[in-house]
């Protein structure tokens, strides 16, 4: 487990769920009705500039703002590239007002009185992340972005048409956007047991690039390809 989390569960092959809060009974009470059907981790203090290497890796953030500490966490992620607000998020409010503004900025995607039911949070959870993940648009500079439902790559309307494997190759990417998808995660996941090398990756890479920009992938230490979203 990562030492800047409280508890994070085991299970990385679900939906990875952010939960932010310094309400340890709250946080208790989630760890025990939640199971494995997600992998959650708890962080419960306000030093997000912890999170920053660690927050991408999220599909989905629960954000308990009963202590107004939501300005703050805006405000340490404004002066980072790392995050963009991308990702969606529910909070948790002591009490729900019209001001909306910041909420917005932060992507919310649900808003809820924190008293709320934890199964009832649990299956407004699940119902967020099918939802976003059937939904789910993931946007890059120069107008292009890859819909992930229907693997397809666009730039503003324009469909780019991608082979099968670059096809794998962006969709391996754009599930993982801002992070180093290393040589070995391609070849198990794109390749599939198939011959691999780093040649046929680097040519892959080259003719999409070639059908978007040069700046579209890019090659990381040598060890993997990052793609960054806007």
């Amino acid at each position: 487990m990562n030492s800047i989390f409280l508890y994070t569960t085991n299970n990385k092959n679900v939906n990875s769920v952010l939960v932010i809060s310094e309400d340890v009974g709250f946080l208790d009470k989630l760890k025990k009705v939640s199971g494995n059907k997600y992998n959650i981790s708890f962080f419960n203090n306000e030093k997000f500039d912890l999170l920053n290497t660690e927050i991408n890796t999220f599909d989905l953030i629960v954000f308990d703002n009963c202590k107004n500490s939501l300005t703050k966490f805006v405000d340490v992620f404004k002066q980072t590239k790392s995050y963009t607000f991308n990702i969606p998020m529910i909070i948790l409010e002591n009490e729900i007002t019209q001001e909306f503004s910041l909420h917005k900025y932060c992507n919310a995607y649900a808003i809820f009185n924190k008293n709320v039911d934890e199964s009832f949070l649990l299956n407004n959870i699940e119902i967020s992340l099918s939802f976003l993940y059937t939904n789910k648009k993931v946007q890059f500079e120069n107008g292009f972005y890859f819909d992930i439902s229907r693997e397809i790559l666009f730039q503003g309307k324009k469909i780019i048409k991608l082979t099968k494997t670059e096809r794998k190759l962006v969709n391996l990417l754009a599930l993982n956007p801002n992070v180093l998808v290393t040589y070995e995660d391609i070849s198990s996941i794109v390749w599939r047991g198939k011959e691999f090398s780093i040649y046929s990756l680097r040519n892959v890479i080259k003719h999409i690039r070639e059908k978007t920009d040069e700046s579209f992938i890019k090659n990381s230490s040598n060890r993997g390809y990052v793609i960054t979203t806007i």
